[in-house]
Parts: structure tokens; C-alpha cells; sequence
């Protein structure tokens, strides 16, 4: 081995030291000689949705859009079995109506240079259209899902894009409210929510919104990252409390990241022990008992995140954990992050498409080329989408004389998984995953008898673990024994000779597309294939069938229909004489479209944001745009989306603006117009609102200012006991707090937001909602004093009128915000305070607990009675 690992690398041997030390560690363990059995065991296992291994989006700092032909050679490469539409931390200043990112958006956020970013992006290469995501989609037999911003969209434009994938025949699978919202409370110094109770209270609103659309909606509340579990108990105190109107579960997954560098050898430790941690039973169980038994589990983004095992290790990580995840009754779906960083632009143009923003050039960014290249996790995900997309049920393997590598705290884990899959066309499949450096010989067999098939399928793998250069290999096996290499992934199919009915397929194309015809584009179906479009006026009774041959393409034009009737259509498969289910049905009236109206418009700088409510039976929507003082009228065809930004509208002159729908028949008549005047001196927004009882019982009232730009910019106050429902209580308010001596803070919660406004007019949005943060006015604890000293941290904490009884407690919550949030860890005080009922309590943090560096927050706490009491937010924080 260290022959062979000298002699492909030109690089000093203390490059391969870790490495080494780790194969030395897993060798020094005496690992056991005997041949490895696997057993597949298809009298046991569970069904799993076709396509269950899927990925998040993130594009939209990159050349490419959902158009690109290189991200759609992308998307056919990896065949992912779902999409995330519209995903990461990029999203949350995301306008999913225009598809572009938005200037009043971004100022509601922090970290705001990564949105204005997305911003320069999508306004040179246009809008991401959801419609053209589930287009790609519709390429490779793909599944949707959808991450509503709660961030800074409201729950009408939550409504309206269920609106519109209704009427435009888009299937969402399930929508998941917001990115991540675990770090966007008041310990990081945000208030968006101020615990998982707000977060789940906020989001009902939203919820309510898309189930009048859809009813039947699957709906994901995002409860943690590894090792956020408070967040996740507060959102299931709601749930014990106010009920549950959530249906998934869904959770983000980076196991063996932590906040900084880490040697190789340390690195691989804790992946190859997070791993297990995070998909074990254990780990389920303890989701389930701050869920409820059997929650879906939604993934929608999971990871290695550390540099040090990015090489196949990483591809073999991202392959075992999907497999490991799946392996629970419950999966649903588990997407990896991300399919653009799996997938890569060989060029990403990052500076021709700054360039072209700054010097406001139009380009056709789809027509310049990037190459795409995979990257290791992306040729593991591809053998993992390969055998998933065509795949509806799992059986276990039963894994004896396994092989062990090294893991946390001196710990052995095991190094081999394998994951049987039962195929929806004429083979089944076998996964094998090995993170050791070890090669083992390893004996098939399928319910204790030797698998004695012809084996063929796929192989990566390398000595090295840090190995970026290896490709995917093709294989076959004539025997049931086998040598699975080191750091690998090995899938294995093998013909069962069953009957199998085709899955069904699905239309993702329907439009009304000319004269007495419509056209139809729908999911492949297996080679070989005949496909049968039924139709007819009748949704029940679908009398007129068309049939087509596999060697047509999976679409059709059905002509000789009646204008102004109603057709429902389905398509099925059939190979030899099996015969799918039919496809759910679409509907189309063959007449032109309704007249849709605007229910949002808003200006910024030279631009209208115009968004709309979306209409059934169009292809597309048509934006006219009049300036009133000089007579001047533009058209901008919008295509399939539900909102436009107007661009490059002149100062203080007043626009009419208004929208129609099309398809092949005609136009609509246009939509009553919103008048509109882009004022250069419109105020920006206030952002981060916190509201707070103080100790008169008053609401105090902060938010942070950010416009030192235009003149006599006031903020108006709202209020509200019901969200999105609001009083203005106060005008004139100048500077950045206010305090609201007049509320009645009644048992329920109290909202409250704010508006910005001058002469040139008011903000068109407004920044989060703050939910008042109560105090108990006889009881108060706070942290007064944090010390630095050598040892480490010194702090001092006072409380007063609670009562000491039965089991006390006391001390420091601490959480380290310096980028992601982990649990919180408590230290505690240094004397007994049993009997009283006021005092001080001192903490002292050893200097070894700390980082240098890195932000913390701290809260002080005391346990009584079985009860812990809090200091009220906002906590103290201090840079180590």
C-alpha cells in the first residue's frame, strides 16, 4: 500500500502520513480474515417512492439557468429522482413569482451581499422559473419539491404559486416552509422567530393559504440541523398544544462538518462515527418522539461539508447515507447537497456575467458553453439515482464478518453497508458502500442461498481516500464472489425474470396549442413501450384512445377537438401485455384564457415588480407597460410564471401596467391596470424588528435603520393579535425604537412589523414579524457580567423572586453562533443556593471550552421545581 500510494503521487510522504495512520489503526485492530457474507433478504424490507435520492438547486450564483443546455446535460447525467425548487440560504431573498431576486427582499435579511449577488445574477441571465424546472424534470421522470420563503414572502404569494402549479399542471410533492429558519432566532441576534413555537405559529398562515388551493397538500415544517434538538422539542410543544397541520417531517444533515480545519485522520474519524450516529434507529426514535410515529422524513439537504474527506471518501459518505436514511419505513424523500456543486460548470463565467451586470450588456448566457464535470460525490449520486429512479422497494442485507474502521473516542465502526433494491423494470439491484482502505472478499447471496446470476453494473473507487481523479467503472461477475475495493461504491443489478407492470407515467407538458388541438408531453416509459393517450369530455369516461410506439417520442398532438369544450386526458404504458395505471389527469378547455389581475405590485429604483394570479389553460402571460406622460407602450412576454419585473422605467413618470394570459388560441384581454411611479427618493426598509415587554408592561419596540440615503424617511407602526392582520397604531416615528405604552398584552401573542415611508411613499414590503418576547413582571434573572481571564470566561448572574424548591439547578446556556448553531451547552454555578429566593450565582467557562475567535451567546438559567426560568433575550454575546 504505501508502495503503491508513492508511486501515483509526486508529493512529499507527509502528505500520505494520515492516511497511513488511519490504515495502520484500522490493520492494528486485528481485523478478521474471514470471508465477508452478504444476504439479501427479500422477505423483509419496505416500499419507497420511485426516485427517493434527489437534490437541492442552488444556481442562481452561478451561469447557469433551468434553460442552459449544459445544467440540462447536468440534470440527464446524475437522473436525480427529485429537485428542491427554490433552495439554500439563497433562497430566502428569492422572489418565486418573478423568479429573480429582489432588492426590498435582501434588505429584510443580514448577510446581505450573498442575495445582491443572486441579484446581479438572474437579472443578466433571467428569471428561474419553476415551470421550466419541472420541464428538465419531466427529461429524467423527476419529482418536485418546493421551499416556500416564509422568510419574505407572504402567505398570498405562498397561495398563488400552488395557484399556479395547479393551473399550469405542475405536481408538487410536498412544500416545505422556509430554508433552514433554526438560526434565525434571538440567541443569533435575529427575531424572525423567536423560538420553534413562533416559527411553527408563523407558518400556519402559509399553510391555511396553499391547502385552499390544494388540500391534500404535503406539507414540511424544517425543524433542525444535527444536534439543533430545542429548536425541534419547541416546535413540538405547538404541536401537543395547538395541533398538528403539518404532515412531514424535515430536517437538513451536514454530520461531520465542524466550524474549522481538521486533519484527515480526525476528519475520517468523525465521519465514519457521525454517519452511523445520524441514521441509526436511535436517531430516529428520538425524531419520532418530537414528531409522531412514522413522520415522513424529508431531507432536502445533506452532506460531508469538511475539506479534509473531500475526496471519494466524500462519494462514498453521500452514497451509504442516502442508503442508511432509506433504510427507515418512513423515508420519503433524501436529496443531497447540491446538484450544480455534483454537476460542476467547467467554466462558471463568473466575471462575464459580473461584467455584463456592471456595464448593464445583454447577453444570452444560455448560449455561451461551460462544460459540466462530475465531481466525486456526483459520481456516487449517479449510481445511487440509477438504482433509486428505478426502484420501489428496499430489501435489507445482512452483513456478516464485516469489515471495522476507526471512529470517535477509540470506537470501531462498521465500514461495509449494503442495500438491496427491488426494480420496477426487468432487474433488481444490489449496493454496496466500503469506507475502509480494505479490500474484502465478500460471498453474494439471496436468502441464504448463493446469488448464482450474471452480475453487471458500475464501480468507484480508489486506495486513496483523498482521491479526486477516478471514474465510473463498468463491472460483471459470473460468481457470487466478489472483491469490493477500497473506499468504494458498487452496484450490482441482475435480471429476476418477474412480470413486472410498468410505474405509471406522468404529464408534465399540456397546452392548449392551436385550433381544435392540444399538445401532450409526458414521462418516458421503459424501452420497448407502447403508449396509450386516452381522452375525452367525460373525466370518467375517457372514450377516444391514441397509441403510439416506444420508437415515437413521449409526446403528441391530439387534433380534431371541439372549441370551447372541456377534455381530460391520461396517458398509460404498456410493454408486451402489461399494462400501467393510467397517469393522473390534466384538464384544458379549448378556449383562450381568463383574464388574470394583479394582487401585488411594487417599485424599486427603475424596476415594477408585477405579480398576478395565474389563470388555467394558459401557456404564458403577456406584461404591457404605458407611460402615461409620453404615450410610450412595451410588451414583455413573461412566458410560464406568475409575476415580471419591468426593467429600465424612467424617474417620477407615472406607468400603467397591466397582464394577459395566452395559449394557441389567442390572448386574453388585458388585466384592469396598476398604476404605478418609480419615485428615486422611496425609502428602504427598517430591518430585524424586536419587541420586547419591559418592566412597566410596556412593548419596547427596536429595529435596526438602514437608510442613510433618501430624505425625512418615519416609520409606521403596526400591530396585530391575528398574523398578516394589522392596525397602524403610530405615524411620524423617527430614530429606531418606539414603545407601544398602550397595548394590552392579553394571554395570546402580539405582533407587530413596520413600514417605512417619506414624501416618495412607503415601502412596498415590510421587514419580519416580531412576536412580543413576555416577561413574568415579579421575576427577573439576567447575566450582568462576562470577564475574560486567562483560564477562560468569568460570568456573573442575578436573580430575583423565584422560588427555590425541590431539585435545583442553576448556571450558563452558552451556543456558539459563530456560523452554524449546535445545541447549546450549560454550565453551572459554583455555590448552592437552595432557600432563597433572590441572589447572585457565579460561572466559570474553562478557557479549553472556547475557541479562539468565535462569536457566543449566553443566557442564564435557573432549574426549580422542575422548571427552568430563562434570562429574557436579547442575550448577552461576547467574541472569544
Amino acid at each position: 500500500m504505501r508502495l503503491f500510494l508513492c508511486s501515483i503521487h509526486p508529493y512529499p510522504w507527509q502528505v500520505f502520513m494520515p492516511i497511513l495512520i488511519v490504515l495502520l489503526s484500522i490493520r492494528s485492530h486485528g481485523q478478521s480474515s474471514s470471508k465477508v457474507t452478504l444476504d439479501i433478504l427479500t422477505n423483509e424490507g419496505h416500499p419507497i417512492e420511485v426516485g427517493a435520492s434527489g437534490y437541492n438547486v442552488r444556481i442562481a450564483d452561478k451561469i447557469w439557468n433551468y434553460t442552459h443546455p449544459d445544467f440540462i446535460q447536468a440534470v440527464d447525467t446524475l437522473k436525480p429522482g427529485w429537485l428542491r425548487y427554490f433552495s439554500g440560504t439563497m433562497g430566502d431573498a428569492f422572489n418565486s413569482a418573478t423568479g429573480l431576486y429582489d432588492y426590498d427582499y435582501a434588505w429584510m435579511m443580514d448577510h446581505q451581499k450573498q442575495y445582491l449577488k443572486g441579484y446581479k445574477f438572474t437579472k443578466v441571465k433571467g428569471p428561474h422559473r419553476v415551470y421550466d424546472l419541472y420541464q428538465i424534470l419531466g427529461r429524467v421522470n423527476g419529482k418536485l419539491v418546493i421551499t416556500i420563503n416564509g422568510f419574505t414572502e407572504s402567505p398570498e404569494v405562498a397561495q398563488e404559486m400552488a395557484r399556479f402549479c395547479k393551473n399550469h399542471h405542475i405536481i408538487v410533492e410536498g412544500y416545505q416552509f422556509c430554508n433552514e429558519p433554526y438560526f434565525y432566532v434571538p440567541h443569533r441576534n435575529r427575531y424572525w422567530w423567536n423560538d420553534g413555537y413562533d416559527y411553527a405559529r408563523k407558518m400556519k398562515p402559509y399553510a391555511d393559504a396553499i391547502r385552499k388551493i390544494d388540500p391534500e397538500a404535503k406539507l414540511a415544517l424544517n425543524y433542525t440541523w444535527d444536534g439543533i434538538w430545542g429548536f425541534m422539542k419547541e416546535i413540538h410543544k405547538y404541536q401537543e398544544k395547538e395541533g398538528r397541520y403539518w404532515n412531514v417531517f424535515s430536517k437538513h444533515s451536514y454530520a461531520p462538518h465542524i466550524g474549522g480545519k481538521e486533519s484527515f485522520e480526525s476528519a475520517y474519524r468523525r465521519a465514519n462515527t457521525r454517519l452511523v450516529q445520524v441514521t441509526s434507529e436511535a436517531a430516529m426514535d428520538q425524531i419520532e418522539n418530537y414528531t409522531w410515529e412514522g413522520a415522513p422524513l424529508l431531507i432536502t439537504e445533506f452532506g460531508v461539508w469538511n475539506r479534509a474527506v473531500s475526496g471519494i471518501y466524500s462519494g462514498v459518505y453521500v452514497a451509504e447515507y442516502t442508503l442508511r436514511q432509506l433504510a427507515h419505513p418512513n423515508a420519503w424523500f433524501i436529496g443531497s447537497h447540491e446538484i450544480s456543486s455534483n454537476a460542476q460548470p467547467a467554466n462558471p463565467h463568473i466575471r462575464t456575467v459580473l461584467k455584463a451586470f456592471k456595464e448593464n450588456q445583454d447577453i444570452e448566457t444560455d448560449s455561451i458553453p461551460t462544460g459540466v464535470i462530475l465531481n466525486n460525490e456526483g459520481k456516487a449520486m449517479r449510481l445511487i439515482h440509477q438504482v433509486t429512479s428505478e426502484s420501489n422497494y428496499i430489501w435489507p442485507v445482512k452483513i456478516e464478518h464485516g469489515v471495522k474502521v476507526p471512529g470517535l473516542k477509540d470506537r470501531l465502526e462498521e465500514g461495509l453497508y449494503a442495500m438491496a433494491f427491488r426494480g420496477t423494470k426487468d432487474k433488481d439491484w444490489l449496493v454496496m458502500t466500503n469506507r475502509s482502505a480494505q479490500a474484502p472478499k465478500i460471498e453474494l447471496n439471496l436468502n441464504g442461498a448463493l446469488l448464482s446470476k450474471e452480475l453487471k453494473g458500475q464501480l468507484i473507487s480508489s486506495e486513496d481516500a483523498r482521491d479526486q481523479n477516478f471514474e465510473i467503472q463498468p463491472i460483471s461477475f459470473q460468481d457470487p464472489h466478489i472483491i469490493l475495493p477500497p473506499f468504494s461504491v458498487m452496484i450490482l443489478s441482475w435480471e429476476h425474470g418477474r412480470q413486472i407492470q410498468p410505474i405509471p407515467s406522468r404529464i408534465f407538458k399540456a397546452e392548449v396549442s392551436g385550433k381544435n388541438q392540444v399538445f401532450l408531453k409526458w414521462w418516458k416509459g421503459p424501452k420497448g413501450c407502447q403508449y396509450q393517450v386516452r381522452y375525452g369530455e367525460n373525466p370518467d369516461h375517457l372514450d377516444q384512445v391514441k397509441w403510439m410506439d416506444h420508437s415515437e417520442k413521449n409526446q403528441t398532438h391530439i387534433e380534431g377537438l371541439e372549441a370551447g369544450k372541456c377534455y381530460t386526458f391520461q396517458v398509460g404504458v404498456q410493454i408486451r401485455h402489461l399494462h400501467s395505471e393510467m397517469s393522473l389527469p390534466v384538464t384544458l378547455k379549448l378556449e383562450v384564457p381568463e383574464q388574470p389581475e394583479f394582487f401585488q405590485t411594487a417599485t424599486r429604483e427603475q424596476t415594477a415588480t408585477l405579480m398576478w394570479r395565474s389563470v388555467a389553460d394558459a401557456t404564458g402571460y403577456r406584461v404591457r407597460v404605458k407611460n402615461v406622460r409620453s404615450g410610450d407602450i412595451r410588451y414583455y412576454d413573461a412566458k410560464a410564471t406568475f409575476g415580471y419585473r419591468v426593467e429600465e422605467l424612467d424617474w417620477e413618470a407615472p406607468y400603467e401596467c397591466a397582464v394577459a394570459a395566452y395559449n394557441g388560441l389567442g390572448e386574453s384581454t388585458f388585466s384592469t391596470p396598476s398604476r404605478l411611479i418609480p419615485h428615486s427618493d422611496l425609502p428602504i426598509l427598517p430591518r430585524n424588528i424586536t419587541a420586547f415587554e419591559n418592566v412597566d408592561g410596556q412593548v419596547e419596540l427596536h429595529w435596526i435603520v438602514q437608510d442613510s440615503i433618501h430624505p425625512n424617511v418615519k416609520y409606521k407602526i403596526l400591530r396585530g393579535s391575528t398574523l398578516h392582520q394589522w392596525d397602524t397604531i403610530a405615524k411620524e416615528i423617527e430614530g429606531d425604537m418606539y414603545i407601544d405604552s398602550e397595548v394590552e398584552l392579553w394571554e395570546g401573542p402580539v405582533f407587530y412589523t413596520i413600514l417605512a415611508y417619506n414624501k416618495a411613499g412607503e415601502s412596498s414590503f415590510h421587514p419580519n414579524i416580531a412576536t412580543v418576547i413576555r416577561r413574568d413582571q415579579k421575576v427577573d434573572i439576567q447575566v450582568k457580567s462576562i470577564d475574560k481571564t486567562p483560564e477562560g470566561l468569568t460570568i456573573r448572574a442575578y436573580f430575583e423572586n423565584i422560588p427555590l424548591d425541590g431539585d435545583i439547578d442553576y448556571g450558563i446556556a452558552m451556543s456558539d453562533i459563530s456560523y452554524l448553531t449546535v445545541e447549546e451547552q450549560q454550565y453551572g454555578g459554583n455555590k448552592s443556593l437552595e432557600g432563597k429566593s433572590k441572589g447572585y450565582f457565579v460561572v466559570k467557562i474553562p478557557k479549553k471550552e472556547l475557541k479562539e475567535g468565535h462569536q457566543y451567546a449566553f443566557k442564564a438559567y435557573v432549574e426549580t421545581n422542575g422548571k427552568t426560568i430563562y434570562s429574557h433575550a436579547p442575550h448577552q454575546q461576547l467574541k472569544f
